[in-house]
């Protein structure tokens, strides 16, 4: 397998509504996804199954996000997407890497490998390999925080505002941050043995200027978003490391961070009024609370997104 590392420039993007696209009498791709609330949506391995009439698996599509409707994994599966693919996504809300190095929500990272390796690693509940099987992961939004606030969302633990475990606060990026990317690569490179070979990795977005952070003042804002840069060099270096090291692997890094800077920077033009409003109808503003973007916004996400996973089959 020809291996791809893209650092990708989000570009600018129209706003029209996303339609569903014809897909391809081909071979469905699964898309195993890990994550925090940006990604969450709820999914449960003992529930419904994806199927191609139902891609989604459980629960419904647009539903168990935090965005006021579908969030970019729903937008991947079953509208931006060339062919038929089928969601598996472990992801969990207030997850981070791993507790011991920055305490979340019990299943962090390190647990949903762990599903991901009792459940499906054996092929025999869904018949991947390593040319049908994508595995997503966006993690890190939680590790750059800064302070003990928790945000409880239609009665469920959904994500860490600001921080868990002060590790923003309370840690030098210099020397923190390696630690967290070498465990991130550590479970990476357990799905990899399992035979993961297409891998989608997303840096942290400019959660920097989220109105949760902003409202801490400018000083505070500014010294997050040194820390989150750090963070997301590292993020850069352990991909290039692991492609390079990999060389049957087909992998993609989204930069995330410069697409959120396009839309804050100019929102009007992404048919938003302003970089700052809250609205939790999922479509008026850039942020359905502070600290999680709306559906809309998710879904030009997915539109920029999908310009650039060609090399991962799907899309």
């Amino acid at each position: 397998m020809k291996t791809h590392l893209i650092w990708l420039a989000a570009s600018t993007i129209g706003i029209a509504a996303a339609t569903p696209l014809p897909r391809q009498n081909a071979e469905a791709t699964h898309f195993f996804t890990f994550g925090n609330s940006y990604t969450d949506t709820t999914f449960s391995p003992n529930n419904t199954a994806p199927s191609a009439s139902n891609p989604m698996g459980n629960p419904s599509l647009g539903t168990g996000t935090t965005s006021g409707g579908t969030n970019w994994v729903g937008y991947l599966t079953t509208t931006q997407n060339a062919s038929l693919v089928l969601s598996y996504n472990l992801a969990v809300g207030g997850a981070t890497i791993d507790n011991t190095l920055v305490s979340g929500n019990p299943k962090d990272l390190v647990s949903q490998v762990d599903v991901f390796q009792s459940t499906y690693a054996d092929k025999g509940a869904v018949p991947w390999t390593g040319e049908n099987a994508v595995f997503g992961v966006w993690i890190g939004i939680n590790e750059c925080v800064l302070s003990s606030s928790v945000l409880v969302l239609m009665g469920r633990f959904v994500d860490v505002v600001s921080s868990i475990g002060n590790a923003y606060s309370n840690t030098d990026a210099e020397t923190f941050t390696p630690k967290l990317i070498a465990r991130y690569r550590s479970l990476v490179e357990k799905i990899y043995r399992d035979g993961g070979r297409k891998f989608l990795f997303l840096n942290v977005p400019a959660v920097s200027r989220t109105p949760e952070i902003l409202s801490q003042g400018d000083e505070a804002a500014k010294s997050h978003a040194k820390y989150l840069a750090v963070f997301n060099q590292n993020v850069e270096s352990m991909v290039k490391n692991f492609t390079s090291s990999h060389k049957d692997t087909t992998t993609v890094l989204y930069d995330s961070w410069s697409f959120m800077t396009k839309v804050l920077d100019s929102p009007q033009e992404y048919g938003f009024p302003n970089a700052t409003c809250v609205d939790d109808d999922g479509h008026s503003c850039v942020w359905w609370n502070s600290y999680h973007p709306t559906s809309k916004y998710h879904r030009l996400q997915a539109e920029d997104m999908k310009a650039h996973l060609k090399p991962l089959g799907a899309w």
